[in-house]
Protein backbone atom coordinates (compact mmCIF):
# COMPACT_ATOMS: atom_id res chain seq x y z
CA UNK A 1 0.00 0.00 0.00
CA UNK A 2 1.20 3.40 -0.67
CA UNK A 3 2.35 5.67 1.93
CA UNK A 4 2.93 9.32 2.16
CA UNK A 5 1.64 13.05 3.61
CA UNK A 6 -2.26 11.76 4.80
CA UNK A 7 -3.00 15.47 4.68
CA UNK A 8 -2.15 16.02 1.08
CA UNK A 9 -3.67 12.50 -0.11
CA UNK A 10 -7.14 11.86 -1.43
CA UNK A 11 -8.89 8.87 -2.61
CA UNK A 12 -8.93 9.37 -5.87
CA UNK A 13 -7.20 7.83 -9.12
CA UNK A 14 -4.78 5.01 -8.73
CA UNK A 15 -5.11 5.13 -4.80
CA UNK A 16 -9.13 4.93 -5.21
CA UNK A 17 -7.79 1.94 -7.53
CA UNK A 18 -5.84 -0.06 -4.93
CA UNK A 19 -7.97 0.63 -2.13
CA UNK A 20 -10.52 -1.23 -4.50
CA UNK A 21 -8.08 -3.77 -4.91
CA UNK A 22 -7.31 -3.89 -1.49
CA UNK A 23 -11.32 -3.87 -0.15
CA UNK A 24 -11.76 -6.79 -3.04
CA UNK A 25 -9.02 -8.81 -1.22
CA UNK A 26 -10.22 -8.48 2.22
CA UNK A 27 -13.60 -9.53 0.93
CA UNK A 28 -12.54 -12.35 -0.58
CA UNK A 29 -11.03 -13.78 2.60
CA UNK A 30 -14.31 -13.10 4.50
CA UNK A 31 -16.33 -15.30 2.01
CA UNK A 32 -17.93 -12.54 0.40
CA UNK A 33 -18.06 -12.42 -3.51
CA UNK A 34 -18.10 -8.86 -4.62
CA UNK A 35 -16.96 -7.95 -8.29
CA UNK A 36 -13.89 -5.08 -8.09
CA UNK A 37 -15.84 -2.93 -10.50
CA UNK A 38 -18.92 -2.29 -7.87
CA UNK A 39 -16.29 -1.72 -5.29
CA UNK A 40 -14.94 0.88 -7.42
CA UNK A 41 -18.61 1.98 -8.33
CA UNK A 42 -19.49 1.84 -4.14
CA UNK A 43 -16.28 4.33 -3.56
CA UNK A 44 -16.58 6.75 -6.70
CA UNK A 45 -20.36 7.27 -5.66
CA UNK A 46 -20.32 7.86 -2.37
CA UNK A 47 -17.31 10.74 -3.33
CA UNK A 48 -20.00 11.80 -6.23
CA UNK A 49 -22.88 12.23 -4.04
CA UNK A 50 -20.57 13.97 -1.44
CA UNK A 51 -21.56 11.44 1.46
CA UNK A 52 -17.68 10.13 2.33
CA UNK A 53 -16.67 12.27 5.29
CA UNK A 54 -19.93 10.64 6.62
CA UNK A 55 -20.66 8.06 9.01
CA UNK A 56 -21.00 5.14 7.48
CA UNK A 57 -24.88 3.81 7.99
CA UNK A 58 -25.20 7.24 6.22
CA UNK A 59 -22.87 6.49 3.79
CA UNK A 60 -24.45 3.11 3.18
CA UNK A 61 -27.67 4.11 2.98
CA UNK A 62 -27.59 6.73 0.50
CA UNK A 63 -25.26 4.49 -1.70
CA UNK A 64 -27.99 1.58 -1.40
CA UNK A 65 -30.53 4.72 -2.26
CA UNK A 66 -28.52 6.28 -5.01
CA UNK A 67 -28.22 2.39 -6.45
CA UNK A 68 -31.97 2.41 -6.55
CA UNK A 69 -32.98 5.06 -8.43
CA UNK A 70 -30.64 4.10 -10.94
CA UNK A 71 -32.52 1.14 -11.37
CA UNK A 72 -29.91 -1.15 -9.42
CA UNK A 73 -31.28 -4.08 -7.82
CA UNK A 74 -30.41 -4.23 -4.36
CA UNK A 75 -31.00 -7.48 -1.86
CA UNK A 76 -29.98 -7.44 1.68
CA UNK A 77 -27.28 -9.16 0.81
CA UNK A 78 -26.43 -6.26 -1.79
CA UNK A 79 -26.68 -3.94 1.28
CA UNK A 80 -24.40 -5.74 3.58
CA UNK A 81 -21.83 -6.15 0.92
CA UNK A 82 -22.03 -2.10 0.50
CA UNK A 83 -21.49 -2.07 4.05
CA UNK A 84 -18.39 -4.36 4.47
CA UNK A 85 -16.51 -2.77 1.49
CA UNK A 86 -17.27 1.06 3.24
CA UNK A 87 -15.42 -0.62 6.77
CA UNK A 88 -12.75 -2.36 4.54
CA UNK A 89 -12.58 1.51 3.11
CA UNK A 90 -12.56 2.83 6.52
CA UNK A 91 -9.09 0.38 7.59
CA UNK A 92 -7.59 1.35 4.01
CA UNK A 93 -7.53 5.00 4.97
CA UNK A 94 -6.41 4.81 8.35
CA UNK A 95 -3.92 2.36 7.16
CA UNK A 96 -3.13 5.36 4.57
CA UNK A 97 -2.90 8.15 7.21
CA UNK A 98 -5.72 9.79 4.84
CA UNK A 99 -8.59 10.85 7.49
CA UNK A 100 -12.09 9.93 5.95
CA UNK A 101 -12.99 13.58 5.79
CA UNK A 102 -10.70 14.80 3.69
CA UNK A 103 -10.43 11.91 1.25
Amino acid sequence: MSNGEGRARKLEGALLEECAEWIWEQIQEEGLFVPGELIELILTTERELNLHARPLPEIAAGVAAAFREQSHLLSPTDERAIESVLAWEDEFLGIAGIPRESS
